[in-house]
């Protein structure tokens, strides 16, 4: 199989990777250093789709000429790139452990024993969710994991599967329009980065989006795979854990730091998504 692997350029630190590859296809598992800031440019004659468990403190990426997107929580959404399309971008990682799990394809090589026609007009996407898709890719990041220790008949197996769960997302894509625009929805991220310290309604969100407020909710969840109020609530929760780790705030400041009006409700609402209640977050984060 013809091209390269997705290469992180200018990178401050070598990342760990893990690569396995069969006829057609090849998928890695890429663990960047902490921290580890970076810039890409992709172009191949090859299928690119990956999977993101990434917490930028900045960047952005651009397909082609189009705007660039510049989301900071990647975690668990998708990137598909088809063969011929460019997309370029920058990162600038958190003090986490990220990584992302990625499979490369050749359709040619591919469509026979597939007994599939893969189109050659397949549009890039970015930041997309796809359960099934997560799925086998998330399969593929626990294989990997695993060393020479993978069973390597099921890795092969999982990843024609993996072309196949991705070549039916695509077809269907067509046959539907995108339940929200790219640039409503970017509109609609920048906003909640920007107010997060505010009360945000359904309609100040949906203003953003120029939809009505029933349709905004519908479609963003569409969209994302998370409801307008869950996306709200993770990306204050994500905020407030940056402000405990840094402990220059009590945990009452933090709360009405990240929007939360009752520093009680902060607090359950904190441990329901992280385990922890904010007060032993930030202790463990010393």
């Amino acid at each position: 199989m013809t091209g390269q692997l997705f290469d992180l350029k200018n990178s401050q630190s070598e990342a760990v990777r893990r690569h396995r590859a069969w006829p057609g296809i090849s998928v890695e598992h890429v663990i960047p250093a902490q921290g580890d800031r970076f810039a890409y440019q992709w172009q191949s004659d090859l299928h690119f789709c990956a999977i993101h468990d990434i917490l930028l403190k900045d960047g952005g990426i651009r397909a082609g000429g189009g705007r660039e997107e510049k989301r900071k929580d990647l975690r668990g959404l998708l990137t598909y790139v088809p063969a011929g399309a460019e997309v370029e971008g920058w990162s600038e990682l958190t003090q986490r452990q990220n990584s992302y799990s990625a499979i490369y394809f050749n359709p040619g090589e591919l469509h026979e024993e597939l007994d599939q026609r893969f189109p050659d007009d397949w549009d890039v996407r970015l930041y997309f969710r796809d359960p099934e898709l997560s799925a086998c890719l998330y399969r593929f990041s626990r294989l990997l994991e695993q060393g020479d220790g993978a069973d390597d008949l099921y890795a092969e197996t999982l990843g024609l599967m993996t072309v196949l769960t991705l070549h039916k997302n695509q077809i269907d894509q067509p046959a539907r329009k995108p339940a929200l625009p790219r640039r409503a929805l970017a509109r609609v991220v920048e906003y909640v980065e920007a107010n997060l310290a505010n009360p945000i309604s359904l309609e100040d969100l949906a203003a953003q989006a120029g939809l009505s407020r029933f349709h905004f909710n519908r479609a963003f969840k569409a969209e994302t795979g998370e409801s307008p109020y869950q996306y709200v609530l993770r990306q204050r929760i994500e905020s407030a854990r940056f402000l405990l780790a840094e402990r220059r705030l009590s945990v009452e400041q933090i709360a009405a730091a990240v929007g939360f009006r009752d520093s009680s409700y902060f607090q359950k609402a904190f441990k329901a998504r992280t385990g922890m209640n904010p007060s032993d977050f930030a202790k463990q984060s010393r």
